[in-house]
C-alpha cells in the first residue's frame, strides 16, 4: 500500500524534476479502515508498505502497527534517505522487512540518477536496519546501462544483505528513455560473470517476483542475488498483489493506470460496497494487455 505519493528524491525513472503531487491523500483512519477490509476480503496474509517514500507520511508507525496486527509479515519499501533514526520504532511497532532502493555506490552517479544527495544516508540505514535485526533486508536496484552491477553484489555481499535488480519498466518517467536504457536480465548476469563474481541458481526460494541466485563462497541465507523480470519474463500469471493508493484506489496491477475507487463508498458509510468492489477486483484482476503506463509510479507504488 502507497501512503503517500511524495517524495524527497527525484529519479529520472520515476518523477520528473518539478513533480506535482495529488492533493487529496485519504486520512490516516480511511486508510486503516481499507487495509483491514482488503485484508478481510482479499486473504492477505503480507502488507507491504510503499509510496512515493513511505517516511515521509506521519502516520507511518500507525499504518505498521495496524498492519502486524493483520498479518505476520509487513514490509516497507524506502528510499532509506531518513529511514535510520526512524528504525527502532519501526521495529517496534512490527515492521520486520526492509527492501531499501540503492542504484549505485559511486556518488556522482548516485546523485545523476536520484537528482538529490543522500547516498551516506542510504547506506547508514542499510547498516542500521541489519544491526537492529531487520530480516531480511534487500537493496533494490533498477537496472540501466551504466549500472555497476558487480559493484553493487559485492557491497550487498560485504554488508550481508540481498540485493534485487529490477529490469527497467515503460512506466511514467521512463518512457521516453527505456529503450535505450533496459537491461536484460541475463545480460546483467552476463556483466556480473564478466566481473569474476560466480552465481548460482537457487530452486529453494519462493519468490514468484523474481529469479534468485547465491554468490559461490557466500552463505545464501545471508546474501543473494535476485533479478525481477517485469519486461523481459512478467510473472503476471503467478502474480497475486493488490495495491491500495493513498488515494484510497485499489490496483490490480501496476498497469492499472485507474484503479477501484473504494473511497467514496466508504465515505458514505457503506462498507458493503466497499467489500463488493474488492470482490470484483480481484475476480477481474488479468494480466496487462501491455507493459506501458502513464502515470507517475510514485502515485501507486512499486
Amino acid at each position: 500500500m502507497s501512503l503517500t505519493d511524495r517524495c524527497n528524491l527525484r529519479c529520472t525513472y520515476c518523477l520528473p524534476d518539478q513533480a506535482r503531487f495529488a492533493p487529496d491523500r485519504a486520512a490516516t483512519s480511511e486508510l486503516l479502515k481499507l487495509t483491514n477490509l482488503i485484508a478481510e476480503v482479499g486473504g492477505v496474509h503480507k502488507i507491504r508498505l510503499t509510496g512515493g517514500e513511505p517516511t515521509l507520511a506521519d502516520d507511518l508507525v500507525d499504518h505498521v502497527r495496524n498492519a502486524r496486527a493483520l498479518v505476520p509479515i509487513v514490509g516497507m519499501t524506502t528510499n532509506g534517505v531518513l529511514l535510520e533514526p526512524m528504525l527502532p520504532a519501526l521495529r517496534d511497532a512490527g515492521l520486520n522487512r526492509l527492501n531499501i532502493s540503492l542504484d549505485a555506490l559511486d556518488r556522482d552517479a548516485f546523485e545523476r540518477r536520484a537528482r538529490r544527495p543522500g547516498l551516506d544516508r542510504v547506506i547508514g540505514s542499510i547498516r542500521a536496519a541489519r544491526r537492529l535485526g531487520f530480516d531480511p533486508v534487500k537493496i533494490n536496484a533498477v537496472a540501466m546501462q551504466d549500472t555497476d552491477y558487480a559493484a553493487l553484489v559485492r557491497f550487498a555481499a560485504w554488508e550481508g544483505v540481498h540485493v534485487r535488480f529490477i529490469e527497467l519498466m515503460a512506466i511514467g518517467e521512463a518512457r521516453p528513455f527505456q529503450a535505450a536504457q533496459y537491461v536484460p536480465a541475463v545480460d546483467m548476469r552476463t556483466r556480473i560473470a564478466a566481473a569474476g563474481i560466480r552465481l548460482q541458481e537457487r530452486t529453494d526460494r519462493d519468490e514468484p517476483t523474481s529469479r534468485v541466485w547465491s554468490i559461490e563462497g557466500h552463505v545464501p541465507a545471508e546474501c543473494s542475488v535476485g533479478f525481477i523480470t517485469t519486461t523481459s519474463a512478467p510473472f503476471c500469471s503467478t502474480c497475486d498483489r493488490l495495491r491500495l493508493s493513498s488515494q484510497g484506489r485499489l490496483h490490480t496491477c501496476l498497469m492499472d493506470d485507474r484503479g477501484h475507487d473504494l473511497l467514496t463508498d466508504l465515505r458514505s458509510g457503506d462498507e458493503a460496497a466497499v467489500r463488493t468492489t474488492i470482490r470484483a477486483a480481484i475476480a477481474a484482476k488479468r494480466p496487462p494487455a501491455r507493459f506501458v503506463r502513464e502515470g507517475v509510479m510514485a502515485m501507486i507504488g512499486g
